[in-house]
Formats: C-alpha cells, sequence, structure tokens
C-alpha cells in the first residue's frame, strides 16, 4: 500500500519546479520572442500592403428612365439599368478596355496579367436579387499602396455607367427606328388600299360609261324616266349591293367627268381617318429621330443627375481612401509572432530540463 502512494507522489507535477525550469530558462524563451519578432519584422518589411475600398448602390428611381418611357412599344426598368450595369462591371473585357484606357493609374507587378489582377483584386456581388426582391450591387476593389483604389473603381464605374447610359439611349432611338418602319409599312399599305379601291372605281366607271353609251343615257336619269323617253326598249336592272341604282344611269357625260378628275387625281390625296393618324404618329417620331441624332432629345436627360453612375444607379455608397491596410496587419502579425515565440521557448526549456533529467539518471546508474 505505501509503494503506491510513492508511486503515485513520484508522477505528480511539481509546480514549482517547473516554475523554476520556465525561470532558469528564460533566455531560451527571450530569445525565441525576439528571433519571431525579426522574422515578422522581414515579412512585413518584404510585403506590400495592401488596401481595400468599396462601391455600394441599388436599382435607380423610375423617373430617370421616364423620357425612354414616352413612346408605346418601348421601356427600360430601373431593374433593367441596374442589371445591364453589374453584368459590364463584371465583364473583364470591360475592366481590360479600362485599364488600356487608364494605365497610369494602376500600379501592377511587372509580368502579371490582367487576367489574374482582375480575379484577385475585385469582388462583385448583388447581380441577382435577394429572396425578399431586394438588390444591392457591392463592388470591392483591393489594391497595392502607392495606387489611389477609391480614384480607380470611382471611376471604373462612371465609365461602365456612362457605357450604359448611352446603350439605353441607344436602344430607345433602335426602338423607334424599328416603329418608324413599322408606321412606314403600314401607310403604304393603307395607300395601296386607297388606291386599290381608286382603280376598282375606274374600271367600274369605264363600265358604265360604255353601258350608258349604249343605251343612250347622256344624264342623269331613273329608270321610269328613261321609260318613258325610251318606249321601245326594255331594261332590267338589279343593285348588286342593293343600295341603289346600276352607275350607268348617272349618264356617260357625269361619269367620263368623273373618270377624268379620278385619273388626274389618282395618286394624290390618299388619305382617311387611319391613314392621318399614322402620319401624324411617323411625324412626331421623325422628330424624335433627328432630335436623338442631334443629341439634343431633351427628355431624356430631363431631372436625370449630371453623375453618371447617378443616372443607372442609385449610390448608396462612393469609394473613398483607406488609411490602414487590410493585408497585412502588423499588430496581428506581430501578437502572433510574440504568442508563438514564446511558446517555442517554453518548450525549448521544457525540452532542455526533460534531456539534463535523463542523462542525470543514467550518470546515477
Amino acid at each position: 500500500m505505501s509503494m503506491e502512494y510513492a508511486r503515485h507522489d513520484d508522477d505528480e507535477i511539481d509546480l514549482s519546479q517547473l516554475l523554476n525550469h520556465l525561470i532558469d530558462g528564460w533566455y531560451w524563451i527571450v530569445g525565441c520572442v525576439v528571433a519571431a519578432l525579426v522574422l515578422a519584422g522581414a515579412y512585413l518589411a518584404m510585403t506590400t500592403p495592401q488596401y481595400e475600398t468599396s462601391f455600394r448602390a441599388t436599382p435607380a428611381a423610375s423617373s430617370n428612365f421616364a423620357g425612354m418611357n414616352l413612346l408605346s412599344g418601348f421601356s427600360v426598368s430601373p431593374q433593367d439599368a441596374y442589371t445591364t450595369l453589374g453584368n459590364r462591371l463584371s465583364s473583364f473585357q470591360n475592366f481590360q478596355e479600362y485599364v488600356r484606357s487608364h494605365r497610369e493609374a494602376f500600379v501592377i507587378p511587372e509580368g502579371a496579367s490582367l487576367g489574374s489582377l482582375f480575379t484577385n483584386r475585385l469582388d462583385i456581388t448583388g447581380l441577382t436579387s435577394e429572396v425578399n426582391g431586394a438588390s444591392e450591387l457591392s463592388l470591392t476593389y483591393r489594391y497595392p499602396e502607392g495606387e489611389s483604389g477609391h480614384r480607380i473603381l470611382n471611376g471604373y464605374v462612371n465609365a461602365t455607367a456612362e457605357q450604359v447610359w448611352s446603350e439605353l439611349k441607344n436602344r430607345f432611338a433602335r426602338a423607334n427606328q424599328a416603329k418608324i418602319a413599322a408606321l412606314n409599312t403600314r401607310l403604304q399599305v393603307g395607300e395601296d388600299k386607297l388606291l386599290a379601291e381608286r382603280e376598282h372605281r375606274l374600271f367600274a366607271l369605264d363600265n358604265a360609261i360604255s353601258t350608258a353609251r349604249a343605251l343612250g343615257i347622256e344624264a342623269p336619269t331613273t329608270p321610269q324616266e328613261f321609260g318613258q323617253l325610251n318606249p321601245n326598249k326594255e331594261v332590267i336592272y338589279t343593285s348588286l349591293s342593293g343600295d341603289g341604282l346600276p352607275l350607268y344611269f348617272m349618264g356617260y357625260k357625269t361619269l367620263e367627268a368623273e373618270r377624268e378628275t379620278l385619273k388626274g387625281k389618282l395618286h394624290d390625296g390618299l388619305s382617311n381617318g387611319t391613314l392621318r393618324n399614322i402620319r401624324e404618329e411617323l411625324e412626331q417620331r421623325h422628330q424624335i429621330a433627328d432630335m436623338l441624332k442631334n443629341d439634343s432629345f431633351y427628355p431624356l436627360e430631363e431631372g436625370v443627375s449630371e453623375h453618371p453612375d447617378e443616372r443607372v444607379v442609385s449610390v448608396i455608397e462612393r469609394a473613398y481612401p483607406q488609411d490602414a491596410p487590410v493585408k497585412p496587419r502588423s499588430a496581428l502579425v506581430l501578437a502572433l509572432a510574440v504568442i508563438l515565440g514564446g511558446m517555442l521557448g517554453v518548450f525549448l526549456v521544457f525540452m532542455k530540463a526533460g534531456l539534463g533529467a535523463v542523462l542525470r539518471q543514467r550518470r546515477q546508474a
């Protein structure tokens, strides 16, 4: 029984002895901490600080696109503009074009590809609506020290928004031209129909004139009057439409006068209520096309912000300069160096103490 208690006492950890080991080996702990701090300082000195800035926006007010929604057959919604901007901003080709146009603003390592730069520096979220239907476009740009990242990101958004606004205007112009073409077709069809009706009238007049001459009907008359003037002639007539007498009862002189008048103005004044409405709309749309061509269609710009990004989306926050880098974080790196160095020092102290105890036991043996 006494042997078991003795063995138990030998297995217990003597905290005072451990503390003495740590005190005796303080120089190992301090040395490891100093070494770790030196390595951390070298890492910080060799690593280029990385900064981060963001741009956030939501769909614009519908009033921004009121000028594009004036005409039937075409409309632009805030979500359309929002999605178009987001898709363009996430396009590598669009980013590549901006970098090439503003190369002096970027700090790009020698030999680095634009593809890796686009992937590593730019993050875009909010291209799809959230579950509740809300949308928030967020662009985060990471940039090295010496680069004006906030200006680059704001400039990239503005340049892209300007392209999107121009694209929306071009869509509006193309839709207007398509409507003009459709109206011209309708107008031509309507005029051809009226012309065909006039040609049909000429054909009917020619037949009626021939019949009137054959019957000797010179002036307008009725069947009763014609029968009294020509008792030896029996005339049987029917009105195919049921609306009146056959045309030849107007007399060939009257019919010839109408025929000559109609021939002289066969292509003139082809119009009716429908065609007049078409011509009025055509005139309006031609005026709009001319104003768009001269960039003077004021409803497109009326009440819209002069800032390109605010025309397309509603800006929540533009990018602004950052004072503290996001990578590397000096305080965190140094704190980890102290912790890891201290742990390594303690480990070495205990290892040294353990090796010393083993060597003493061997000597005693």
